[in-house]
């Protein structure tokens, strides 16, 4: 196995935070900068402002748990690769110190820790087992799922991927842990996005929670599925579809540059006008 170093930094935020020393996605995207994603954070807030359970599917080195954490009851994460759950520990025991932060990314909110946090060295999808997981050194957000098939077609067992390394994980099911009252189900799965929807899908149905999904073209074909099909699968079961600035989307898959972020919201959870003016402040 690989040898990870780690290297202690602080975002825009002033918040310390572990990352790989060679990752250098994390290092544009962390140090000094951030929080991480923060038009997602913010808008996530702006939806649920009182959230109970936010689950946190792609959990990597914790940054979203972390911030999650600020304002939910509570947070159950989820990071299949060993060594990147390890950081994310580190991380997440960090968040828990007091220290004087620099400014927030919430208005008049502190960005003290007041949720519990669950988390699972573990990844999820439509179907427990034991699953290969292909890792990239200079990149750990781009760690997935080793694939299943090309564009023309099923992988056959010669395929040999371009990656630093290759571990075995541990996949479970969202809907076999039990959990109740979630409102915000985040998903970074690296094109296995469907797979993890399909294995929420009593979740969903129950508690109609706001579903944030990572939505990059090509990444599902990876595993036989399209952005297409996982838009349906929303749309069929009377979901608003937006982006993280409110804009509502077609029923067919557009292409917006710089948003590779869905929300999914159900019609009983939708109150737009009072989202426009919680987006303005």
């Amino acid at each position: 196995m690989i040898e990870y170093e780690k290297e202690l930094v602080h975002n825009a935020l002033g918040r310390p935070l572990w990352i790989y020393r060679d990752d250098t996605f994390y290092q544009q995207r962390i140090a000094g900068a951030g929080p991480y994603q923060q038009k997602n954070l913010k808008y996530l807030r702006a939806l649920v402002p009182n959230a109970r359970t936010i689950i946190d599917v792609g959990m990597n080195i914790g940054m979203n748990t972390i911030e999650y954490a600020t304002w939910a009851d509570e947070v159950k994460s989820f990071e299949p690769v060993k060594q990147t759950y390890d950081m994310a520990q580190l991380n997440i025991q960090l968040a828990k110190e007091q220290i004087e932060f620099l400014k927030g990314w919430w208005p008049n909110a502190s960005l003290l820790q007041r949720a519990k946090i669950e988390t699972h060295n573990c990844g999820l999808g439509d179907r427990p087992g034991s699953f290969e997981i292909q890792i990239k050194r200079n990149n750990a957000g781009s760690n997935h799922l080793k694939r299943t098939h090309t564009k023309r077609g099923p992988i056959g067992a010669t395929t040999k991927p371009s990656v630093d390394e290759i571990q075995t994980v541990i996949i479970n099911k969202l809907d076999c842990y039990g959990y109740k009252n979630v409102d915000i189900i985040k998903v970074d799965a690296e094109g296995y996005e469907y797979p993890v929807v399909m294995g929420a899908e009593e979740t969903i149905m129950r508690d109609k929670p706001v579903v944030q999904l990572e939505m990059i073209e090509g990444q599902p074909e990876r595993f036989g599925y399209t952005l297409q099909m996982i838009q349906d699968w929303f749309l069929e079961r009377d979901f608003i579809i937006t982006l993280p600035d409110g804009t509502e989307v077609d029923d067919e898959f557009t292409y917006f540059k710089k948003n590779v972020e869905r929300f999914f919201i159900h019609k009983s959870k939708y109150e737009k006008s009072t989202l426009e003016d919680l987006l303005c402040k």
